[in-house]
């Protein structure tokens, strides 16, 4: 039977494509251009000369593994790829599935949804959702289809006289070997192909990695941010017009400020820095960069991504250390109050933050909670207005509802409950952790020697990794979770009341949090001042 033809109802005044058949003589004839000519030619878009190498290596090889740094436009090239496969060989699938449904459904199902219903000339079969896919009418065999890797088993038995197998994220936890192992029996000969995307994976454990290294079966591509057609561009390395959704200069240096906490090298210097093959290569920089900007599994060495490490604690030492030998320094109005209340043998601890300084105004060890919210309400209660966040696990529910009744701003701290800033962080551990590290290091100064000691086994435990969360934002989003804090208590041997506290007292006092009380009389509190918020590497 014929390659399958768009719709003759093609608008007066555009030029028809070649027929499908066309493109089906010429991949046939083992053309190696004939997916990227389909696609400015059916699609009106020109692939840049990184997609144009990713459709050369489908159109030439069985399975094909891209490992690309972000801002490539790799999903969106995938997504052209999927439609003239599909109408242009005959009869044909393109199946996909991802690490990260929801992301999958943003990033790649979307565009091809958009490229289907505005090609140059319409295109034949329905788009639809739940799941995924795109129906042509009389030909139950010719389909497009995205589907979760939840169950492996699910995604076998798919297969026609081509059949393209796509796998976007390649590198999340949730493809692993049975996955890939399902998606590469639904290529069966030389007919079909199986391409998979993804970032590098952070080590030898991730399933995409065995296919790495001179796999005799994958053709595999590798593409740092360097390579991307905006950067190319204004870097004078090639001639043309900036391509919306890809990579530019102005990204890659917010991107190294913000991962490895350092001023911009230039872009010949961080494509050195960045290089392993270079003499000048780093070790040392961050995860982050060498995943997402660099296009490579991140070394040994590399930093991990903290909210806060040992030098900014120490440095907050130091400074403190001179403000106490200040004879003429005045303690400034208090911004936030965090109380930690005690469990067992825990200590019961309220810290303030004034401005640059944290202080320590109450710490009682036992659980007498009701002698101790007599205490802490004498205390708050000559003291100027400010929100005052209470550690809500258990008895504390006790102290914040006595301190409630007398005080205008009191609210409920609970760690593990979702984070003011709901699509940057897991929960508010991660979020209060990170405010902390801000406040560090925009110059807080610390008195206390048992918050330094705590503090300094938090920078030495505590380490951020990324998550994607369907339920986060409107399409999902990528969220910053933190290690636990039983990892600071194995360290330091108890619990550690005085960080907490004064991580509370931070986070009630940025602009950037909110009381989420069903309390009446507390729904949101204020700050004269600000607070940046803004992740760093340290």
């Amino acid at each position: 039977m014929a390659a399958t033809t768009p719709s003759e109802t093609a608008v007066d005044d555009v030029e028809a494509p070649m027929p499908p058949a066309h493109y089906a003589e010429r991949a046939d004839a083992g053309d190696v251009t004939w997916i990227e000519d389909a696609i400015e030619d059916w699609l009106g878009i020109t692939p840049t000369e990184k997609q144009r190498e990713i459709c050369r290596a489908v159109a030439e090889h069985e399975q094909v593994l891209v490992v690309s740094a972000n801002g490539l436009g790799k999903s969106y090239i995938l997504a052209a790829i999927t439609i003239v496969w599909l109408f242009c060989r005959y009869p044909a699938v393109s199946f996909a599935t991802s690490g990260t449904e929801r992301k999958m459904k943003r990033t790649y199902c979307k565009p091809v949804d958009n490229l289907h219903s505005n090609a140059r000339v319409p295109l034949p079969g329905e788009y639809k959702s739940r799941p995924e896919r795109i129906e042509v009418e009389g030909d139950p065999e010719h389909f497009f289809e995205a589907a979760s890797p939840k169950d492996a088993g699910e995604l076998e038995g798919v297969h026609t006289a081509y059949t393209l197998a796509i796998i976007e994220e390649a590198d999340k936890p949730d493809v692993d070997e049975d996955v890939i192992d399902a998606m590469r029996s639904l290529t069966t000969d030389s007919q079909d192909r199986m391409i998979a995307i993804a970032n590098p994976p952070e080590d030898e454990t991730n399933s995409i990695y065995p296919y790495m290294d001179d796999h005799p079966e994958w053709e595999v591509l590798e593409f740092s941010s360097f390579e991307a057609h905006n950067v190319q561009v204004e870097t004078g390395a090639i001639e043309g017009e900036k391509v919306d959704g890809i990579a530019t200069v102005s990204k890659l240096r917010k991107d190294w400020v913000e991962y490895n906490g350092s001023e911009w090298p230039g872009v010949d210097q961080a494509r050195t820095w960045s290089d392993p093959e270079s003499s000048e290569f780093r070790a040392d920089l961050a995860k982050r960069w060498y995943r997402r900007r660099a296009g490579i599994m991140p070394p040994d060495g590399a930093t991990v991504h903290r909210p806060f490490g040992v030098a900014e604690v120490n440095a907050a030492w130091e400074r403190g250390e001179v403000l106490d030998d200040d004879s003429t320094f005045e303690l400034p109005a208090p911004d936030g109050f965090g109380i930690d209340v005690a469990r067992s043998s825990d200590q019961t601890v309220l810290a303030t933050v004034h401005d640059d300084v944290i202080i320590i105004h109450y710490d009682e060890r036992g659980t007498d909670h009701m002698d101790q919210g007599a205490d802490l309400e004498q205390i708050l209660s000559g003291m100027a207005s400010h929100p005052v966040a209470v550690d809500f696990i258990g008895h504390g529910s006790s102290i914040h509802d006595q301190l409630n009744e007398v005080l205008p701003d009191v609210g409920k701290f609970e760690a593990n409950s979702e984070a003011s800033q709901g699509t940057t962080y897991y929960d508010k551990w991660a979020e209060g952790m990170d405010l902390l590290g801000t406040w560090l290091e925009n110059g807080g100064c610390i008195l206390e020697r048992n918050l330094r000691q705590e503090m300094l086994a938090g920078a030495r435990e505590l380490e951020f990794e990324e998550k994607f969360y369907a339920s986060r934002g409107e399409d999902g989003a990528e969220v910053y979770k933190l290690s636990s804090k039983d990892d600071i208590k194995d360290r330091l041997d108890h619990s550690p009341d005085y960080l907490d506290a004064a991580m509370q007292a931070v986070w009630a006092a940025s602009d950037d949090t909110e009381f989420d009380d069903d309390d009446d009389e507390v729904t949101v509190h204020y700050k004269s001042g600000s607070m940046p918020s803004q992740n760093s590497i340290r």
